[in-house]
């Protein structure tokens, strides 16, 4: 199992209703990718740091289903015309579960 994880800031200059828009189509990313496991999202309620607004946690059975989805033509057109023009900044984290011994790929946005 691989946890991937994402926390994003959105711009602060963005037309109303854009962030919701994005937000609303990341929602149904679990519909339309069937290898996801357990989505959850939401925005960011820590007190200690508030660098980014929301994240989303979701696994993937393997690593090669990370892959598959992350390299997907839905996916990169996605990031490219949805994702990019309205974030400022975001960190990524691929994890696999403890005990799973594989190496997970560098390098793939």
């Amino acid at each position: 199992m691989i946890t991937h994880i994402l926390v994003f800031r959105f711009r602060d200059d963005l037309p109303p209703g854009a962030a919701e828009s994005v937000l609303a189509e990341l929602e149904t990313f679990p519909s339309r990718y069937p290898a996801m496991r357990n989505w959850r999202s939401g925005v960011n309620v820590s007190t200690r740091d508030t660098s980014m607004t929301h994240g989303f946690v979701v696994e993937f059975p393997t690593e090669q289903d990370l892959l598959d989805y992350l390299h997907s033509d839905s996916h990169e057109r996605f990031v490219r015309e949805r994702w990019r023009p309205v974030i400022e900044r975001q960190a990524i984290v691929s994890l696999p579960t403890a005990g799973d011994t594989q190496p997970i790929e560098r390098g793939h946005r």
